[in-house]
């Protein structure tokens, strides 16, 4: 049977900033429901002291990395998890990653997983072993060729002001269009990437014009340095310790491991979406990555309802929105609370997605 790009380790250090859930989620939810992804999605919301989280993820290679990501969120310090995994500055020698794995304590399962992507790997880091950040790390070789060190000058630029004046004066932006020309399309990602399952466009732009956009709004938003999307776009790898994931700033960590102590976490592989419809304890809040993005009628429209009977009375859902917005959305029995966190929205570090945020009535 022909595995499909959800089958494997697709994400190491992950496609989301997770600084929007962060906003959203309440303080001490009762029961949060996530899918897994790398697991660094899921430490910052420990932040928050939930009582459950429940980590979906219909990959047993992606729970196995989270429930790795966890181990170290609980077992090591601050230097040793960035050491551990990989992060600039911090690295460690693959002997000393080796027994540090083996003394971690983690399910059997997820130990030989990911035993075996780090004997592949040479007991290297894995921050950059999966699929999405190998891709990224071929396409910024193609960025590298045609932006050139004028490309890689914008994240020489120390204050936003410096910047903007660079991006107008200096920033090879002719080039830069023509690598979103040539590599910002379906077939390229397919190829690479996504074997045949990147979603299905429905929005009105070109993904020309999509990309250019976002792009330019994550060149104004903030020092690209700061921008951890944009170092892996130009660099493919982390260059800048100030641009680094959520995971990785030292109070989100601490207070992430402070709240592991007093939060429940269980792993189940399967459909995110059946899996919540089964949940025996009522869900306060419910992150659906962009999933809603890859279904297909009818599921496309009736989502919403097929979970809804364990969504607590005020519980919220969070959709990400690739390049697809679900057609006919039946939001019965929803209000949606988008427009309360245009804010978050606007600050949130990829900006490659639209949001749907939903508050059960």
């Amino acid at each position: 049977m022909k595995k499909n790009y959800f089958d494997s380790l697709n994400y190491t250090i992950g496609n989301e900033d997770t600084t929007l859930e962060l906003e959203i989620l309440p303080e001490e939810a009762q029961h949060v429901f996530v899918v897994a992804g790398s697991g660094s999605r899921i430490i910052p919301l420990l932040v928050k002291n939930p009582r459950f989280i429940t980590c979906i993820d219909s990959s047993k290679e992606q729970l196995s990395i989270s429930e790795l990501r966890i181990a170290t969120l609980r077992e090591l310090n601050y230097e040793n998890f960035l050491a551990f995994w990989g992060y600039p500055y911090k690295n460690i020698a693959t002997n000393k990653r080796k027994s540090i794995f083996d003394n971690l304590i983690i399910s059997s399962q997820a130990r030989e997983i990911m035993n075996l992507f780090f004997e592949r790997n040479n007991w290297e880091s894995l921050l950059y072993a999966g699929k999405w950040e190998q891709t990224f790390k071929k396409l910024s070789r193609v960025n590298r060729i045609i932006t050139k060190e004028k490309g890689l000058g914008i994240f020489n630029c120390q204050t936003k002001e410096e910047q903007a004046k660079y991006f107008k004066l200096n920033f090879p932006r002719k080039a830069w269009s023509f690598v979103i020309f040539l590599l910002g399309n379906a077939v390229v990602f397919n190829n690479l990437l996504y074997k045949g399952t990147f979603p299905k466009k429905n929005i009105s732009e070109s993904l020309y014009s999509f990309y250019i956009k976002r792009f330019n709004y994550l060149f104004k938003q903030d020092l690209a340095r700061k921008n951890y999307f944009l170092q892996l776009l130009f660099f493919g790898e982390l260059r800048f310790p100030e641009g680094l994931p959520l995971e990785c700033n030292k109070e989100i960590f601490l207070k992430a491991k402070s709240g592991l102590q007093k939060t429940q976490i269980k792993y189940i592989l399967g459909d995110v979406i059946t899996e919540a419809s089964k949940s025996s304890v009522p869900i306060d809040f419910l992150s659906l990555s962009d999933i809603p993005s890859y279904l297909k009628a009818p599921r496309e429209q009736d989502f919403l309802q097929e979970i809804k009977k364990n969504i607590s009375t005020g519980g919220i859902i969070v959709n990400r929105y690739y390049l697809r917005y679900p057609e006919n959305l039946n939001t019965d029995g929803y209000q949606n609370i988008t427009d309360n966190f245009k804010d978050a929205i606007s600050k949130e570090k990829i900006q490659m997605y639209s949001f749907g945020i939903h508050q059960k009535i």
